[in-house]
């Protein structure tokens, strides 16, 4: 923890400084979940063009890992408050954000559930979107809206997520997913 703001201050001290890195920081940090959002809906249509159950195992388990992060980080806020940088000290704020609790980061609780959630299954798309991940996590403290440990908390707890994830609930996920999309295609077949 005594690192945290000397870390801060170190990331953060280099925007303002080259205008195309902060642009960069700046699209990384607002819209790589919408990237993300995309890349799992690509997965799950993919599967669906192939007919391959396989990867739309993997779509439906990454959100089932996204949803219950965030589910478990929005939890974790309601009992531990954390200021965002911009609220206690001076920072180059880049992006304009709500002065709520900075911990844990939802973007990168998102991001790298479906990175990790799709690495379960196909280990080359996974990493890519890790790395991308990561580099989410680096942009939120650049621009100034989150601790570096807000971030690498926000990891820890997809970690343990993923971890509990694959051992006790992906098969029973799996099967409810099934079922429901035989009783969809049940459904529409009668229409």
């Amino acid at each position: 923890m005594f690192m945290n703001v000397p870390v801060f201050n170190a990331i953060n001290g280099v925007a303002q400084v080259n205008r195309t890195l902060d642009e960069i920081m700046i699209l990384f940090s607002n819209y790589s979940p919408l990237f993300f959002v995309a890349a799992l809906t690509a997965l799950y249509l993919y599967g669906v063009y192939r007919k391959d159950k396989l990867f739309r195992y993997a779509a439906a388990d990454a959100l089932a890992i996204t949803l219950m992060s965030l589910f478990l980080g929005f939890v974790i806020g309601i009992f531990y408050y954390e200021s965002r940088p911009f609220v206690t000290d001076h920072v180059n704020l880049l992006t304009p954000h709500a002065p709520d609790a900075s911990f844990p980061s939802d973007h990168s609780l998102g991001t790298m559930s479906i990175a990790l959630g799709i690495n379960n299954s196909y280990k080359v798309f996974g990493a890519i979107l890790i790395i991308l991940s990561l580099l989410v996590g680096v942009s939120r403290v650049y621009v100034g809206v989150h601790y570096p440990m807000d971030v690498l908390g926000s990891y820890l707890i997809v970690l343990v997520v993923n971890f509990t994830y694959r051992r006790l609930l992906c098969e029973k996920i799996r099967g409810l997913y099934s079922k429901a999309e035989e009783y969809l295609l049940k459904r529409i077949k009668r229409i």
